[in-house]
Order: structure tokens, then sequence, then C-alpha cells
């Protein structure tokens, strides 16, 4: 049974749905990616966020990403991230299983999230990165395909947020901050996370898994800036 704490906070995300619901109503709808009139993602936004960009960490470890952080796929993760546009997850969980398919083709895959910040969490209304993992395996696990997610990852230290931190210095406030708490998954696995920038976040997350005795097949990301 949810806590008193757990069932306040179930209530305010429900309670901010609802109002988005009677937004829709009594304004016209619009799309989170290019702000023209319409359902929440047009046609040329929703091809927009699926053009598919490939580059890879220092260590070699391939990132796929569904496009690079700007124009119409860049708004609409933002809309998700900052503007609670929760109707658009649906698209970007799309998007990134067309990518795990291009990045892992055949076989099982386990998910791994990459961990947000209690600060993160909060503001967002819960764990966006983890629920986008868990909407891309469901929609891998449609196409028959056997996919799951796993939170073995875990912070272990308090970070800061990394919007205005160079790249020396995300390296250095994420440095150790991971680690894998139970067994690592089991088979092959894919690191996910909302964008990638400097690949101080996703290394880290890939360092910690491979330590925990993890096999990373590699990153999985909606932008790669």
């Amino acid at each position: 049974m949810p806590r008193p704490a757990q069932r306040a906070v179930l209530a305010h995300v429900t309670a901010l749905a609802d109002l988005e619901d009677l937004a829709d109503l009594v304004w016209p709808a619009h799309c989170a990616g290019c702000a023209r009139p319409g359902p929440v993602c047009c046609g040329p936004c929703a091809r927009a966020v699926r053009t598919g960009v490939l580059t890879e960490l220092p260590d070699g470890t391939p990132v796929r990403g569904c496009a690079r952080h700007d124009g119409p796929a860049r708004q609409l993760l933002l809309a998700v991230k900052e503007r609670h546009r929760a109707q658009a997850r649906p698209v970007l969980a799309d998007a990134l299983a067309a990518q795990l398919r291009e990045l892992v083709p055949t076989g099982p895959v386990r998910l791994v999230p990459v961990p947000t910040r209690r600060a993160s969490r909060r503001s967002r209304g819960g764990d966006l990165v983890a629920d986008l993992a868990a909407r891309t395996a469901r929609r891998l696990r449609a196409g028959g395909r056997d996919a799951g997610v796993d939170r073995c990852l875990h912070l272990v230290r308090a970070v800061r947020d990394q919007t205005d931190l160079d790249a020396a210095g995300r390296r250095a406030n994420v440095h150790g901050a991971f680690a894998l708490r139970g067994g690592p998954p089991t088979g092959p696995c894919v690191v996910l996370d909302d964008v990638v920038t400097t690949t101080a976040t996703a290394g880290e997350a890939v360092r910690a898994l491979r330590a925990g005795g993890a096999r990373v097949d590699g990153v999985l990301t909606v932008t790669v800036a």
C-alpha cells in the first residue's frame, strides 16, 4: 500500500493530467514540436524525431539517438521534460523503439535507465527516463521481442544539475556517482537516457554497469547534442 507521501504525489500527478485534459477542451491543442494547431505531435515533427543519429562514447561504445538535439525533436523533448506535455511521451517511446532495433537488431535486451536526481523527479512529476524505458520495452514486446527494464543503477552520492556545466565539469560531477545494486542484468543491456550531450553521464552509467559484470551493447537516447 502506498505511503501517505506517495499517495499525495500520485494525487498531484493525476491532478496535473486532469488539468491538461481540461485545457485541451478549453484551448485549441497544438503540436509540441512546432506549436502549430493540431495533435500533440504532427506528422512532420514525428518524422523529425525519427531521423536517427549514431555516435559513440570515448571508449567506442555506440550511442544511438532518435534525432539531433535541435528543431522539433528538441522542442518535443523539452515539452515533455519542462512543460508537462505527457501526451507526447508515446511519440518519444515509438522513436526510441525504432532506434533500439537499429542498435540491437535481434535477441533479448534489457533497458537500464540512467538514474534521475530526486529534484528532477519532483519537478517533472516522476522519473521521465524510467517511464520512457518502460514504454519502449512495451512496444518491443508488442512486436514479439524479449525486452524489459532493469532499474539496477542508482546514485550513490549527490550530483549537481548539469545544465550550466562544461564538459570537464560534467565529467567531474558524475564521476563515480552511479553504482549497480543487486546482480547485473541478464544478457545484453542498453543504457537509456533522454539526451546525450558531452557523453559524461552515459559514460559513467556504462562504466558502473560493466564494473558490476553487465554486458552493455550501447546507449539509447532521445536526442544527441
